[in-house]
């Protein structure tokens, strides 16, 4: 199995195996609350009532809020745009001022927010992932040498069947050397 086909299989694996401790850290944030101080500006829907968030505080929508992408959004949660409903907010969505429906509990968290619950989910402040490059490197030497090989015996194949071209084009036969050196140089690139 060549390399390159084994690295998607490898990243899969890999990918598979993180899958619960991710659910697991999904869950975990799911769980814990958030206080109003930790909320991007915007407006969401809960219990069937519209709430405008400014500043960490959240209050009533008793106004339309104007959007930045030219959307408004209405005391009882439609998003409007030219007098047209385009969509009822639900409990638990929110809207950002720039006018993206997300959910309210993952979507609206602040960036401090977000270190915060970091901070007391996993005991750390930042996620740094390093990957050791000398090792990538080394295992993809190989596979440079066998490409490099690969397109010296394409360009080879290429200046033959040139030849060959010319020599029918001027109405002279192939030379039977010329003929046996293509046959062997796309049996040997038939083989890698």
């Amino acid at each position: 199995m060549s390399a390159l086909r084994f690295f998607p299989l490898a990243l899969t694996g890999l990918l598979l195996a993180a899958a619960p401790a991710a659910k697991a850290q999904t869950t975990t944030a799911a769980a814990t609350s958030v206080s109003p101080l930790q909320l991007k500006d915007g407006a969401f829907r809960r219990a069937g009532r519209t709430y405008r968030l400014l500043n960490g505080q959240e209050s009533p929508l008793t106004e339309s809020l104007p959007l930045a992408d030219g959307f408004e959004l209405r005391p009882d949660g439609r998003l409007i745009r030219n007098g047209v409903t385009r969509q009822l907010l639900q409990n638990g969505q929110a809207v950002t001022m720039q006018g993206n429906v997300v959910l309210l509990r993952d979507d609206m968290l602040t960036p401090a927010a977000i270190a915060q619950h970091d901070q007391q989910v996993t005991g750390g402040s930042t996620t740094t992932i390093a990957v050791p490059a000398a090792a990538n490197l080394a295992a993809l030497v190989p596979q440079f040498e066998r490409t490099v090989s690969r397109l010296a015996q394409l360009q080879q194949l290429t200046s033959l069947l040139d030849q060959r071209a010319t020599s029918l084009s001027a109405g002279t036969a192939p030379n039977a050397m010329l003929d046996s050196q293509i046959r062997q140089l796309i049996q040997q690139l038939a083989l890698k």
